[in-house]
């Protein structure tokens, strides 16, 4: 659950509806210069429901039993955050091993200690008494990824796939989608960037494309934000194929206060209607210069 603390309120955000948006941006990704990344009706998939373990979670959302707030996405417990991405990763597994086998590796992206940095991954959340519920989850996922990379090998359908190159290159775009869609849903509307986006570049078209060469070089870029105003947001490199992109969230209001216990919280947020929160998104002719990360 995404809490955003607005004055008097906290705007209330489903951690799955997140996922949704970035969804969205996933089916969107393609146009003259970038081409759709490999095994693209999986990946869309894995970006949508990366996040489907929060749903039982977010029907009866708890709340903080010291201080009496919500619990957000980068506050809940790593024992029921390791719990519901469990729980997520197998429902996506059992419709698509390819995506659940991406939606795995972004899970244990999350603990990568060297992103710890960012806002949104685990990492730094992780307290010291937690430490081996973590490792010991990770060495599942590893056992759990060679079991999938096996069967997936296994069939020449999805053989390619598995190629460290373009699995790599899949797990880092459903991070940066995963990034953007927190950009907004955060609402965190300043220059910003988002780092290691793999480029997909169509190469029937290469010198249209305003990169430098390192960048080539290395298969990835930054993506660069800049708020234009009006809620609107500019983009480069620009992936999608729809420019402008309209972009909607919803959203729920509630007091911030100190609840009583998580029935009035729950009672509370039951109880507030939704209402979109809406951005565009614009490409941007120029490459940014601002550097600082986004979640």
């Amino acid at each position: 659950m995404i809490v955003q603390e607005r004055g008097e309120e906290l705007w209330v955000i489903r951690q799955t509806d997140h996922a949704l948006l970035a969804g969205f941006l996933a089916r969107q990704w393609g146009n003259d210069l970038f081409r759709r990344p490999e095994g693209f009706e999986s990946f869309c998939l894995a970006v949508r429901e990366h996040d489907n373990g929060w749903g039982e979670w977010e029907l009866a959302p708890r709340i903080d039993p010291k201080r009496r707030v919500p619990y957000t996405f980068m506050s809940i417990p790593t024992e029921e955050h390791v719990g519901l991405y469990q729980r997520g990763i197998e429902r996506v597994v059992q419709v698509d091993r390819y995506a659940g086998l991406l939606v795995s590796l972004h899970c244990a992206g999350l603990y990568d200690r060297s992103k710890a940095t960012i806002p949104g991954f685990s990492a730094k959340y992780v307290k010291s008494t937690e430490s081996r519920v973590v490792s010991e989850f990770l060495q599942s996922l590893k056992l759990q990824q060679l079991r999938l990379k096996v069967d997936l090998r296994g069939n020449p359908a999805t053989k390619r796939l598995t190629e460290e190159k373009s699995l790599e290159a899949n797990k880092r775009a459903l991070e940066a989608l995963d990034r953007l869609s927190l950009y907004f849903c955060l609402n965190s509307l300043a220059d910003a960037s988002i780092d290691n986006v793999p480029l997909y570049v169509n190469k029937e078209i290469p010198n249209q494309v305003n990169l430098n060469q390192d960048s080539r070089d290395q298969g990835s870029v930054d993506w660069e934000l800049r708020p234009i105003g009006g809620n609107s947001v500019a983009l480069a490199p620009y992936p999608f194929r729809k420019n402008p992109m309209p972009i909607s969230i919803l959203t729920r209001r509630v007091p911030k206060r100190i609840y009583g216990d998580e029935s009035d919280f729950q009672g509370t947020l039951a109880s507030a209607p939704y209402f979109p929160v809406d951005f565009t998104l614009h490409a941007m002719d120029e490459m940014g210069r601002t550097r600082s990360a986004v979640a």
